[in-house]
């Protein structure tokens, strides 16, 4: 199966399944999609989309980006508003505390996102909103403007929670920059030069592998261990690591 799927009216829409775990599993295909901007949707894309299971759709965006650009809408799933931002300014502290400026832009804001009260807040709605999706032949969608940054951040800790291994996770996270090698009109598309100038100028800075690294070293700092970190930060006991487990993997 494609891991890119270049479906007409999305941007950066990828798929997650085939990733191996350190269980010796796979992650499922038609499980799980991460995507950039969705509101351009043509009919062709929906029946696709249809008949791949899709049945919810987490958009990580603002309130004002859902607005002004809302998701395409369909009766066979359902779109759930989880705005990672504004976050409440706790993350930028510790974020600040801990970095004393040696990373670059986009690792000093995933660390501000991933430590924040209200990032984690809406991780773990993410997380709660993947437990639901326990059924055979349903999928799940979570997305942002670009596809890279909030959906990125939610996209290493899904299959970080999976037990995939941070190099493929790594590697998954900056197949975004095709995005920026293409045909789409990126500048066009995601830089709302009346918006939010931070979230523009993060749509539009390409992935760098000392951005992802950023993360785990601010999960390790702060919590000690990813697994700690979701329990505390994202609800996630052993239990219901064992859930996702058993929904997103096969040993197949």
């Amino acid at each position: 199966m494609k891991r890119i799927l270049n479906l007409e009216g999305a941007i950066n829409l990828r798929e997650l399944g085939g990733y191996p775990t350190k269980d010796g599993t796979t992650i499922k295909y038609n499980k799980l999609l991460r995507s950039g901007d969705i509101s351009n949707l043509t009919g062709k894309s929906l029946a696709y989309l249809k008949k791949y299971g899709l049945k919810y759709v987490v958009d990580f965006r603002s309130d004002d980006e859902q607005r002004n650009w809302a998701d395409t809408t369909s009766d066979f799933y359902k779109i759930y508003s989880d705005p990672v931002y504004p976050l409440k300014g706790n993350g930028d502290k510790l974020a600040g505390i801990l970095n004393r400026n040696s990373y670059n832009y986009l690792g000093m804001i995933y660390q501000s996102v991933v430590l924040d009260t209200r990032g984690q807040q809406a991780y773990k709605l993410f997380f709660d909103l993947l437990l639901h999706n326990d059924q055979p032949d349903t999928a799940l969608l979570f997305h942002c403007a670009a596809g890279k940054d909030r959906t990125g951040i939610g996209a290493l800790l899904i299959l970080k929670a999976l037990g995939v291994d941070d190099e493929t996770i790594t590697k998954d996270y900056l197949l975004t920059n095709l995005m920026y090698e293409s045909d789409y009109e990126v500048d066009k598309i995601l830089n709302d030069k009346s918006g939010n100038q931070s979230v523009n100028k993060m749509n539009m800075s390409k992935a760098d592998l000392e951005s992802i690294t950023s993360v785990y070293e601010a999960i390790d700092h702060y919590y000690g261990s990813f697994e700690n970190y979701l329990d505390k930060a994202l609800d996630i006991d052993a239990d219901k690591l064992a859930k996702l487990k058993d929904i997103y993997t096969t040993k197949d």
